[in-house]
């Protein structure tokens, strides 16, 4: 599972939680829009079953019939869906007998402005009826309607909306039962939100598959950076056919590589011939020094000189060798004789060596008898040599050694733990790096240049193995050697 800071997910979240605030946002104010039509569309029904009761002044009669009517229209199984409340001047000429109680037709605002007078009140004289034995006419018109207002109220356990409708001398109530109405725009509701996340997931989903597709290159990049190794320079990206966006980034990416893999190449060709060079020079300045050490008069200050010179000579040699070694490894060329061998007996060799250099120490050792294994002999003893020359080196006054090696699985692992001040925790991550000494305070009083971690590293790594710093604390350092058993 991807991390939560992970590229491809913030873009899948990022438009889920877009597209989530856009499609409820506008799924409100869709549903605000088709309640609103809604109810103009039942106003505007209400107002044309209303309005034309109300050309004449009828009596009680003419209401019942219309009740009656609207109720024929409903359905004799359906509860009542139309109410009336009638009053002609002061005086309540229909109510419906379903009229709710709790509706108090007194508490609804009054009708005053007319439909066809410009929004204006009615004059102060009564226009008198239609006569009613004749039609509507020019010459007997209709009465003039007051502009309709409608209300929305809860009353009965039901919700109404409820239309003021009237003429100068009739005021009509007719009240819509909406519950239908409510209920089928709840169930619109219920089926966006229900769907909402459905919608939310796959919009995620699919986000995510264009961020992948989108990223390809850029994975791409990554899995070519991790293949560059010392060994691995010479890797290239392809150019991108389509995606003409990446094909820049491709080809700064592997203009790069060209110039890593010349600078590289240079600085190896340079580290293994001024190593190689340096060996003939070395050697001769050794025999001749050699020389004139046997010549000097005994415990003469000729001889202090030639012997000191003698042992720098020796250092220098093993520097020498050690970078010829290195870049030997870094331009994948080190090439290791592997034989069957006793790991055993070498560990046992390396301790005898240890225990030679450092009388005052206390060497602890416990060694499984008779591991073998394929590898280079001398090179892996080297790769030792260091790790025990280290344990010396760093050790404390009278501290102690210990050697272990035992059989897991199908690997051989060789611990080497010394006494002494631990490895500080900013040094850790870099002591396999070459010339890295750690703290000065720490490292001045020791001889080294340090490369001997860095050989030891690259020796195992080349037998197909590991070496790691175990363990460090404040009184206690310890590598682990992780090599394969003999197939």
């Amino acid at each position: 599972m991807r991390k939560p800071n992970s590229f491809r997910l913030k873009i899948a979240l990022l438009s889920g939680l877009i597209t989530g605030s856009l499609l409820v946002g506008c799924g409100m104010v869709l549903w605000q829009v088709s309640y609103q039509f809604n109810l103009d569309r039942l106003d505007r029904e209400i107002r044309n079953l209303g309005t034309p009761h109300l050309e004449r002044v009828q009596g009680g009669d003419h209401w019942i019939r219309f009740e009656s009517a609207l109720r024929f229209v409903a359905g004799s199984n359906q509860p009542t869906a139309f109410v009336l409340w009638v009053k002609n001047l002061d005086r309540v000429v229909y109510q419906s007998p379903d009229w709710p109680q709790e509706l108090e037709p007194s508490l609804l605002p009054e009708l005053a402005a007319y439909e066809d007078s410009g929004g204006s009140d009615a004059p102060k004289r009564l226009p008198p009826p239609p006569r009613r034995n004749e039609e509507i006419s020019p010459r007997n018109p209709a009465l003039p309607r007051k502009v309709p207002q409608f209300h929305t109220h809860e009353a009965g356990g039901r919700t109404w909306r409820i239309g003021v409708m009237g003429n100068p001398y009739v005021t009509l109530m007719l009240a819509a039962d909406i519950n239908d109405f409510n209920a089928r725009l709840h169930t619109l509701r219920t089926t966006y939100l229900v769907a909402l996340p459905i919608v939310l997931l796959l919009v995620g989903l699919s986000a995510w598959f264009l961020a992948q597709r989108a990223l390809e290159p850029v994975t791409a990049l990554t899995r070519t950076a991790e293949r560059v190794t010392a060994r691995g320079l010479d890797q290239r990206l392809p150019k991108m056919t389509s995606d003409q966006e990446f094909n820049r980034l491709v080809t700064v990416f592997n203009e790069m590589l060209d110039r890593l893999e010349k600078s590289f190449g240079q600085a190896t060709r340079f580290s293994a011939d001024a190593s190689h060079e340096l060996k003939t020079p070395l050697a001769r300045l050794q025999l001749e020094l050699e020389q004139a050490l046997e010549g000097a008069p005994s415990e003469s200050p000729q001889q202090k000189v030639y012997g000191s010179l003698l042992e720098e000579i020796s250092r220098l040699k093993a520097i020498v060798q050690k970078l010829l070694l290195l870049s030997l490894a870094d331009a994948g060329q080190l090439k290791i004789q592997c034989e069957t061998i006793n790991l055993s007996r070498l560990l046992a060799n390396v301790i005898e060596d240890c225990q030679a250099l450092a009388p005052d120490l206390t060497v602890e050792q416990e060694i499984a008898p008779l591991v073998m294994a394929k590898a280079d002999p001398d090179l892996l003893e080297q790769a030792l040599q260091n790790l025990a020359s280290n344990a010396i080196k760093y050790n404390c006054e009278h501290g102690r050694i210990r050697f272990e090696m035992k059989l897991e699985a199908d690997r051989v692992l060789v611990r080497i733990g010394n006494t002494g001040a631990g490895i500080p925790a900013d040094d850790r991550g870099r002591i396999f790096e070459r010339f890295y000494r750690g703290d000065p305070s720490r490292s001045g009083r020791v001889e080294g240049v340090g490369l001997g971690l860095s050989l030891a590293h690259e020796i195992i790594r080349a037998h197909g193995g590991e070496l790691t710093l175990e363990s460090t604390g404040k009184d206690w350092t310890q590598f682990a050697v992780a090599l394969p058993t003999e197939a």
